[in-house]
């Protein structure tokens, strides 16, 4: 079995994915300012018993931030880039033969039983990229040095956790596998009526009519991601220089913490999980990268805290523990109880909990066209 489904978290979790660099969360802030000497709440009858030991406008110069311009619209170049996704999704491969090694991309039926039961989510047809780590530890491997046509047979364990099924989870599944060619060139269908007929089952007969209805899908995004959009507009008018040694130091561990929760999702070790974007080791990724993604998440976290400071923007007790709730749902396999995820992230769940209160605040006042 692929890893897909279990990635698929992860991306909740994700709030920064550029290259090989990856941010998680990039947050809010706590409840509570600290400004000349003394603890200023956001609003008395909503405090929250968290205070900052800085004041965050001494770090971070706020932009025009009341009635940001944010677009809606799709454009050509929009429309045209899902274009080449659809076709890129619906991609084919030279169909070579000759005998499969690490890097190559093969194509497989595969059928998994346990106790000689066959197992429906362990069957079906896929690409399977020799040496990614994609799949299930060992599977690839007994994958490789086969040749085109031939079937085998292996064991392997099934991790806790992978499929969310007690008659999966923690069982030894025998795979029947057989390898149907290895993957040439990539094959791109032309974008045309027929492909259109074909793709959508004569749902939509023209490109025309197909366009139409991407540019809908599109917007219906634009409209679900408003918020992100102002709160990325928000932030380039922001400016920070400097951090406070406590914030940068919690951002640095989040970070990491983000990429140690992507190898618990994905399955593998945390030595494992920096070589698969582009580093040779965690050290590597501290070194080279760790300080300016921390600076980024502060700076996030800094112009929340300014904002709500500026606004009285704030939560309740009460609105902090649902969304704990909400988020423990992405969290299971990693704690026991959400009182346990709240002891062990608080304050990063603190922090994302206002930056969520903050983005609708400034979604709320933003003026929207398109």
């Amino acid at each position: 079995m692929s890893k897909s489904k279990k990635k698929a978290k992860v991306q909740k979790k994700q709030s920064r994915l550029s290259g090989k660099k990856i941010g998680i969360g990039v947050a809010a802030v706590a409840v509570v300012a600290i400004a000349a000497g003394a603890v200023v709440y956001w609003q008395q009858n909503r405090k929250v018993e968290e205070k900052l030991s800085y004041n965050p406008a001494d770090y971070v110069t706020i932009g025009e931030y009341k009635g940001v311009q944010v677009s809606l619209e799709v454009t050509d170049e929009d429309l045209q880039d899902e274009i080449d996704n659809v076709r890129e999704d619906n991609a084919s491969y030279q169909e070579l033969t000759g005998t499969t090694q690490t890097g190559q991309t093969i194509r497989a039926s595969f059928e998994g039983y346990v106790d000689g039961k066959k197992m429906d989510d362990t069957c079906g047809e896929d690409y399977v990229e020799l040496g990614s780590g994609d799949w299930l530890d060992g599977f690839e491997d007994n994958l490789t040095g086969v040749n085109t046509g031939d079937s085998v047979v292996f064991t392997i364990p099934v991790p806790d956790g992978t499929y969310g099924d007690p008659s999966l989870d923690g069982k030894n599944v025998e795979f029947h596998v057989t390898v149907l060619y290895i993957c040439g060139e990539e094959i791109l269908p032309e974008y045309s009526d027929a492909f259109v007929k074909k793709l959508t089952k004569n749902k939509y007969k023209t490109t025309a009519d197909y366009n139409e209805y991407l540019k809908k899908k599109l917007h219906k995004e634009n409209e679900d991601q408003k918020a992100e959009y102002a709160w990325s507009d928000v932030l380039e008018t922001c400016e920070a220089d400097k951090y406070p040694d406590s914030l940068l130091e919690a951002c640095k561990e989040e970070v990491l913490q983000g990429y140690y929760d992507m190898a618990s999702v994905y399955g593998c070790s945390k030595e494992e999980i920096f070589p698969m974007f582009g580093y040779d080791n965690e050290e590597a990724f501290v070194n080279s990268d760790l300080t300016s993604l921390a600076q980024d998440t502060a700076k996030e976290y800094l112009a929340a805290q300014a904002i709500a400071q500026k606004e009285n923007i704030s939560y309740t007790k009460e609105e902090l523990q649902e969304y704990i709730k909400e988020q423990y749902e992405d969290m299971t396999d990693e704690y026991d109880s959400p009182e346990a995820y709240a002891k062990a992230r608080g304050g990063y769940l603190e922090r994302q909990m206002l930056l969520e209160q903050v983005k609708n605040w400034i979604a709320d006042h933003a003026k929207y066209s398109g």
